[in-house]
């Protein structure tokens, strides 16, 4: 089992212990009971039945140690089948590949009777999650059953936030004319955009950038609800969102009903706001922000809703501020949305993230450890990256000196293995950097107090 499913595993759990700690379930041992009465599709086993004391010891684990204690440890027997012996599990293999459809008792059943499988010894189930950790079964679901559609409001702010992307104005930056999109979250109560602006592009970076700036400026909600585009469903997204303690919902495919509140908001902003403007007087991509926040801030958050009983969303929000999870630690904050890759750390104890050679302590030699980082931080040689094991911080990385290593003293003999020359500038990196350009960044503005 790998970093990313072992991820996925933890992100399963912890959307089962969710409702929980949002608040959304009047008896905890009754919602984990009635979750436990039936199997759960868990990522790399499938459906597996779980007591529902398993399922609060998973609230006990991120209680005391948060998102990384719901991640398996490693088994020391990894890649390997505990059950099936490689000839079986070889006898087996053929079997499916010879008759992709034949059921999985059928199959179980000729191997009993054949006498290559004991019963006592191996299991159905056992064959089945073989068969499937080989990416050899398919998923074939049908449900004839028409879903229902309600119309739903939050009673309080901060209980859910929707979040998409739109297509915005094309601006003219040099002799190109550049597409610019509008990444937006829209809380469900009031209707009140916590924040969005315009960007170059629609990346992780991107979405990382604005759902920062408003967990910042509006607080931490409990759940936030999107689409199922590839940057809403990112690990590293989904990471975030535990980290934090919401939880990361998606709609159906093709089925953006559920978003309608961010869906009506982007139609009052092409009504409102893109209908009155002339493209070709957009000087620049902060000239188009300063633009739509002026027009959020006199027209939009001001103006009654009729979904609101007449009230406008500021007032809405306004009402129940005390409701709002709002940030006391902005470092803590920072931490939750640093990127984190997973590298092995190599016998000279060297690492290599976008071709730029990092160094550790020799203690991590030939261990996979978690790295995180701000991506502009690989731009500054100076900078050391963070390294964890297990969700703590137990040393750092930092970008190799080689004239300094020439004449450092080695606690071992013999020399280093021979790198390639490090680049200390990453176009991408730098470029990522210009799409989310911000005019006013809430992060920079409380930074800038602390110094003063």
């Amino acid at each position: 089992m790998d970093d990313k499913t072992r991820k996925a595993i933890a992100l399963k759990k912890f959307s089962i212990i969710g409702p929980v700690l949002n608040g959304q379930v009047s008896n905890n041992t009754e919602y984990f009971r009635q979750v436990a009465s039936s199997p759960i599709d868990m990522p790399h086993y499938g459906p597996r039945s779980y007591s529902y004391k398993t399922l609060e010891s998973w609230l006990c684990n991120y209680n005391k140690h948060g998102i990384e204690g719901l991640v398996r440890g490693y088994r020391s027997d990894k890649g390997k089948s505990r059950k099936i012996s490689p000839e079986l599990g070889e006898e087996i293999v053929n079997r499916r590949k010879e008759n992709p459809r034949i059921p999985i008792t059928l199959l179980y059943e000729q191997l009993v009777s054949e006498g290559k499988i004991e019963p006592k010894n191996v299991s159905r189930p056992t064959v089945y999650r073989y068969i499937e950790d080989l990416s050899l079964l398919g998923e074939f679901k049908t449900d004839d059953e028409k879903s229902e559609s309600l119309r739903f409001s939050h009673e309080h702010v901060g209980d859910l936030w929707q979040g998409d992307v739109m297509y915005g104005p094309y601006i003219t930056i040099g002799k190109k004319k550049i597409q610019t999109y509008l990444h937006m979250f829209i809380d469900d109560a009031s209707r009140y955009p916590v924040y969005s602006q315009f960007y170059l592009s629609q990346n992780f970076e991107t979405l990382r950038h604005s759902f920062k700036e408003a967990v910042l400026r509006r607080g931490i909600p409990k759940l936030v609800y999107t689409d199922n585009g590839k940057i809403y469903r990112s690990q590293q997204f989904e990471y975030i969102c535990a980290s934090l303690g919401c939880t990361l919902l998606h709609s159906q495919p093709f089925v953006p009903q559920g978003r309608g509140k961010v869906e009506r908001m982007f139609h009052t902003v092409r009504m409102r706001f893109l209908s009155t403007l002339d493209p070709s007087t957009i000087i620049d991509l902060d000239d188009l922000n300063q633009r739509y926040f002026k027009w959020l801030e006199d027209d939009y958050k001001r103006k009654s809703h009729k979904g609101l009983n007449g009230l406008s969303p500021h007032d809405v929000l306004m009402s129940q501020i005390s409701k709002l999870n709002l940030v006391t630690d902005i470092n803590r904050i920072n931490e939750h949305f640093l990127l984190r890759i997973t590298r092995k750390i190599q016998p000279d104890a060297t690492t290599q993230i976008q071709n730029i050679l990092y160094e550790t302590d020799s203690r991590f030699s030939g261990k996979r450890v978690e790295i995180r980082y701000e991506p502009e931080w690989l731009n500054d040689i100076t900078k050391e990256l963070p390294i964890y094991e297990d969700g703590k911080r137990v040393g750092e990385a930092k970008v190799v000196r080689f004239h300094d290593n020439a004449h450092a003293m080695r606690k071992f003999k013999g020399n280093r293995r021979k790198s390639p020359q490090v680049d200390a500038t990453d176009d991408s990196a730098i470029s990522t950097s210009l799409e989310i350009k911000n005019s006013i960044s809430y992060s920079e503005m409380m930074e800038g107090e602390d110094n003063v």
